[in-house]
């Protein structure tokens, strides 16, 4: 009973306290920013996978807005999260891998499909990550940064 007791309080700080997916650090060439468009970034959540504490997962993603004008091309890629801040820094052998969904699109950082064309006008980008520790996390908030970068071509 009293294992059960501190397990249901460690799920209960990281489901309180779990960090929120930062969608930013964007790495946008200078020429994109008058146009590509970002709007309405809004922070996902990471909770605890597994009973061993040593994965961090999304289970709200995050979502960004993203505007490509006619006669652009623009195609994104999404790379590694990075720990922001955390009550422990991630080890060594520490597995971070960002995904990135967008219409019938599914990018991960950890692989060869991790670009693709994003189409002009409004497309809703949804952005995930999953840590995976050799060793488990301990008990605290946890703010993870998916990286995307935006590279644009002129038509």
């Amino acid at each position: 009973m009293r294992r059960l007791t501190r397990l249901f309080v460690m799920l209960y700080r990281f489901a309180v306290a779990s960090g929120l997916l930062l969608t930013s650090l964007f790495n946008i060439v200078p020429a994109a920013l008058a146009e590509v468009k970002f709007s309405s970034v809004q922070s996902g959540t990471i909770e605890p996978s597994g009973g061993d504490f040593k994965v961090l997962e999304s289970v709200v993603p995050g979502s960004i807005n993203v505007n490509v004008p006619p006669d652009t091309s623009a195609q994104i890629q999404v790379l590694s999260p990075n720990l922001v801040s955390g009550a422990s820094k991630d080890p060594g052998g520490t597995k971070r891998i960002g995904t990135l969904k967008f219409g019938s699109n599914n990018l991960s950082s950890d692989g060869s499909n991790n670009k693709a064309t994003l189409p002009a006008g409004d497309t809703t980008l949804e952005v995930g990550l999953r840590v995976v520790r050799p060793v488990s996390f301990t008990p605290g908030t946890y703010n993870y940064a998916v990286n995307l970068s935006i590279t644009i071509v002129q038509q």
